[in-house]
């Protein structure tokens, strides 16, 4: 990968540059269109770009809903949201330059149930949201994913917890999973995995079956990778993160693949991190090896 030139010219002019509203408004004014198809109402000042913990950059959006279609209303906003990103990020690449996307989507939904209201909050990796976009993910399982974040409050109850995706770098997980997909492109371990991956919509047991291949093989193959690149050894929840996100790209042809992971190494090193170049020296031996 030349990414050398690019991270660094990146890392000299853009790092440590706090978001602004002018950064912010490409995505928003994108929002507000994808939002305008479905007759929704965008309340833009409600919007919110945060620096959180772990170096991520949360948006969040706040939607009110009735009691009976909340699922339906919270999926179309995440799927708005998702081909926002997807389209920003499309522009960016045509354009050559860096846009704003946030690395955690959330949408904190308001319900009217009990007599205070109920609270129900979903947050999500950016990645995930564009995947449901595009219709990799079903509406089922989206909100299966989603769900798995959940925090609801009301007058009734309520449950306080910090989401898994909270707790780690999600931009650094997103790189590193573009870069095992781009370097085990033609990999046939690989390809018997993708090809199971379109029968399992319709044969029972088998996506279940999927994930416990792909972890598999993300500890066979790759974790001894992951662990020197993110300094510690990768809990099994972790690896079915990254495993995912791997999943996904390694069914894109090669040059979406690579303009993908360039895309999150500038995007990495714009926050002011450096690319990891254990990734490049790994490869580098492994290449060599492989001849």
């Amino acid at each position: 990968m030349r990414l050398g030139f690019a991270v660094l010219l990146l890392s000299l002019t853009l790092a440590e540059n706090p978001l602004s509203r002018t950064q912010t408004r490409p995505l928003i004014t994108e929002l507000n269109k994808q939002m305008g198809y479905f007759r929704m109402e965008l309340d833009e000042r409600s919007l919110s770009f945060s620096e959180i913990e772990n170096n991520n950059t949360l948006f969040t959006m706040p939607i009110k809903t009735r009691r009976n279609n909340y699922e339906e209303i919270i999926l179309l906003s995440y799927g708005c949201i998702g081909r926002s990103i997807q389209n920003q990020l499309k522009m960016s690449v045509g354009a050559g330059k860096v846009v704003i996307v946030p690395s955690i989507v959330s949408v904190d939904c308001t319900i009217p149930l009990g007599r205070d209201d109920t609270r129900l909050a979903t947050s999500i990796n950016h990645k995930t949201a564009v995947q449901f976009a595009e219709g990799f993910i079903s509406s089922q399982e989206f909100w299966q994913e989603i769900m798995n974040s959940a925090e609801a409050s009301s007058n009734m109850e309520m449950t306080i917890r910090t989401p898994a995706i909270f707790m780690t770098d999600v931009d650094f997980e997103n790189l590193i999973a573009a870069r095992i997909a781009l370097e085990g492109k033609g990999n046939p371990k690989v390809d018997n995995i993708l090809s199971l991956a379109s029968k399992a919509s319709y044969i029972p047991g088998l996506e279940s079956k999927l994930e416990n291949m792909l972890v598999d093989h993300m500890k066979t193959k790759h974790f001894g990778l992951m662990s020197r690149v993110l300094g510690y050894e990768p809990a099994e929840e972790q690896i079915v993160r990254i495993g995912k996100q791997f999943f996904y790209h390694a069914q894109k042809p090669y040059i979406e693949v690579k303009e993908i992971h360039i895309s999150d190494s500038l995007r990495y090193v714009w926050k002011g991190n450096k690319y990891p170049q254990v990734l490049d020296q790994h490869y580098q031996a492994y290449r060599l090896q492989q001849n």
